[in-house]
């Protein structure tokens, strides 16, 4: 894959910290993964720690997070030593099918839509499985494969979604920030049956979608009428499956 990320992970890493991300994707994901005490993590598609540090929060007694942006890793690497956590960092590729350890549970937020064709999204689930204990888990953030693209209504949570590019079961997607900063990435919106089968042929079973729910704090920010529009369409679902014994 190639690091699109390599001059703008100061502009992402701002961009995620913005509302959605707090208020939206982040509490949907800490309810679905629960209490992690003495679990071992680790966190596909890194970034720069956000979900990385959130293991350890919930309480993984070990993290590792991975990604294969070097610009992204450097600045995981400098928040920890900011305000350690005991959180390690390594410049990987998802789809190189390294084996890094047997972790009990793996997260990987907007790790499986940077596939740009099948065969790429189901080495990266196999390379997920290779790294994940029999019964451990995989929680994944990925782009709704329902999502509408194109609709204004989504400028107020500071994006806008365009299609570039299509195939059999998938969406080539323009992301524009619309914030202070103004950049883009692209990325692919799969189909849910692409998921689900890359899932299957890499050893997964118990697929679960979960929708973003409206933190309480979200709420008494903003109230709920603000959320209704992405809450209608949401850009993102939890993807989650355990892997089933050999």
């Amino acid at each position: 894959m190639s690091d699109q990320y390599r001059t703008i992970s100061r502009q992402y890493s701002a961009a995620r910290g913005d509302d959605h991300t707090n208020f939206l994707e982040t509490p949907t994901v800490e309810s679905v993964l629960g209490d992690l005490s003495g679990a071992s993590a680790i966190d596909y598609a890194c970034g720069t720690g956000h979900y990385s540090r959130l293991l350890k929060r919930l309480g993984a007694k070990n993290v590792l997070g991975v990604d294969l942006s070097s610009a992204m890793i450097d600045v995981a690497r400098h928040e920890e030593l900011q305000n350690p956590l005991g959180v390690a960092y390594e410049v990987g590729d998802a789809a190189a099918m390294a084996v890094l350890g047997a972790f009990d549970v793996a997260t990987a937020a907007f790790l499986f839509n940077y596939a740009e064709d099948e065969q790429t999204l189901a080495q990266m689930f196999r390379s997920v499985a290779a790294n994940v204990i029999a019964d451990g888990r995989l929680v994944a953030v990925v782009p709704n494969p329902d999502f509408i693209n194109g609709r204004d209504d989504t400028l107020p949570y500071g994006f806008f979604l365009e299609e570039i590019g299509d195939g059999p079961r998938s969406l080539r997607i323009r992301m524009s920030f619309v914030g202070d900063e103004k950049f883009s990435i692209q990325f692919t919106q799969w189909s849910r049956r692409a998921y689900e089968d890359a899932l299957t042929q890499a050893g997964f079973a118990d697929a679960e979608w979960t929708p973003f729910a409206v933190s309480k704090e979200g709420i008494e920010r903003y109230g709920q009428t603000f959320w209704n529009a992405i809450l209608a369409n949401p850009k993102s679902v939890v993807l989650s499956a355990r892997k089933k014994p050999a």
